[in-house]
């Protein structure tokens, strides 16, 4: 019995030397072989031994991330082109450089706390991150020169140059000095020199500075732009964007360049009277930007500013003509009234038929005059006519008729006159806006 007794106090004794609180849990272990991190986690956390992990992980990043900040400002340059604050940033959330083989070295409970203990061998990890950059550096060099031997296929080329770039920029703080073509270089800065640029060595012009267009008109006009190369190679399927500097219509924003180094800008109407209005032409960066996922490589492409070229239009306003007649003679003044119309209306009055966009074909006719007794007046029917010609085919856009409108007056000359006036005042009000709105500026 004592005998029993004596081996569970020794058991007793046993666990209470067990559970004595570790050394590390009271201060930071340090060796300088390792990265390491204590964490603590209350137990009432759901999940609390994977938010210790991970606590551990954000704690031997920043740890890391202080080395790698030291590095690269011994290493920064201006070639580097991106402010190392950001390189850091990108450096620790990459998954190049995702922490592996993390060391729980031990771990220490209570009844409401949870401690742990991690650590990450410096040496196993540099080692790792070496072999890593090493990799990439070697996929970059093919890259580099996959880039230099493009000339007229310049897309991929560009492709290809960014790609090299996301694959090494995650290693900045590392040497990336390299052979390249029997010569050493630091494959960053040759990488990031080439991208930096290709503003001073892709062109792209308009094969006209200027044109004439005219207004609301839906007419489709193209005009060619060339993409050239270190001056005189011409680049295929080359992504161009178009877009108003000022003004507004309606275009084709994208195009590609053919074997020629040729696409189109496609104006298909412009719709505001304002001129001159400008449209540039410029790389279509977005083509490219849609496939990079490292947030500093699509910030260098991104910077990059291209030098448009710009087309300037002229623009006009579509030309009328009026075409009148009154009881099939030229008519009278009132026709005065018609061009005010189309004035208000927006369009410009031509005294050249052949020099308009449009015909106006106006005909008045009146009828006999009637003499009404009890008003002591006359009356007067008009039937107006109206017709609305493309003036450069002869081609008719559209034709309609206002008949049985009435007028009075005390004389005979007098209700003729006031007939066509009361019928170039219905023209003006019932049918000019639609013709124009429906027709011209639609």
């Amino acid at each position: 019995m004592k005998r029993g007794l004596y081996i569970l106090l020794l058991l007793l004794s046993a666990c209470s030397v067990a559970k004595k609180q570790p050394e590390w849990t009271l201060q930071q272990p340090f060796d300088n072989g390792y990265y390491s991190a204590v964490v603590k986690i209350p137990k009432k956390a759901p999940n609390y031994k994977e938010l210790a992990r991970n606590e551990a992980i954000r704690e031997i990043s920043t740890q890391i991330s202080v080395q790698i900040d030291s590095d690269i400002a011994l290493k920064e340059t201006e070639a580097n082109g991106i402010p190392s604050s950001e390189l850091i940033s990108s450096i620790r959330s990459s998954s190049n450089n995702k922490i592996r083989d993390l060391q729980l070295v031990g771990t220490y409970e209570t009844k409401n706390d949870y401690w742990a203990y991690y650590r990450l061998s410096k040496s196993e990890y540099y080692a790792w991150r070496k072999n890593q950059c090493e990799q990439a550096t070697a996929q970059a060099l093919n890259l580099l020169n996959e880039f230099d031997l493009s000339q007229t296929n310049l897309t991929p080329g560009i492709s290809a140059l960014l790609k090299g770039l996301e694959l090494i920029v995650d290693y900045t703080d590392m040497d990336l000095t390299t052979i390249y073509r029997n010569k050493q270089i630091n494959l960053y800065n040759e990488l990031f020199f080439r991208l930096n640029h290709l503003t001073e060595k892709v062109k792209i012009n308009y094969a006209e500075k200027e044109i004439d267009l005219t207004a609301k008109q839906r007419e489709r006009k193209s005009i060619t732009v060339f993409v050239i190369y270190q001056q005189e190679i011409p680049v295929n399927n080359f992504p161009v964007c178009f877009n108003f500097l000022s003004g507004k219509g309606e275009i084709v924003a994208k195009g590609l360049t053919d074997e020629n180094g040729k696409a189109e800008l496609i104006i298909n109407r412009i719709t505001s009277f304002s001129t001159p209005q400008f449209i540039e032409a410029k790389p279509d960066k977005d083509f490219w930007l849609v496939g990079i996922e490292n947030p500093i490589v699509k910030t260098m492409f991104g910077n990059l500013q291209f030098l448009p070229a710009t087309l300037k239009l002229n623009v006009n306003r579509p030309k009328a003509f009026v075409q009148y007649s009154f009881n099939n003679t030229s008519g009278t003044d009132y026709r005065n009234i018609l061009l005010k119309k189309l004035q208000d209306l927006d369009l410009e009055v031509s005294t050249n038929q052949n020099e308009s966009d449009y015909t106006f074909k106006v005909n008045i006719i009146t009828r006999n005059s009637e003499f009404l007794p009890l008003l002591k007046q006359y009356s007067a029917v008009a039937d107006a006519y109206i017709e609305l010609i493309d003036s450069r085919t002869g081609k008719s856009i559209y034709n309609t008729n206002l008949t049985g409108i009435k007028s009075v007056a005390v004389t005979t000359d007098a209700v003729k006159g006031k007939n066509e006036l009361d019928a170039v005042n219905e023209l003006c009000d019932k049918v000019m806006f639609m013709l124009v709105q429906q027709y011209i500026m639609y």
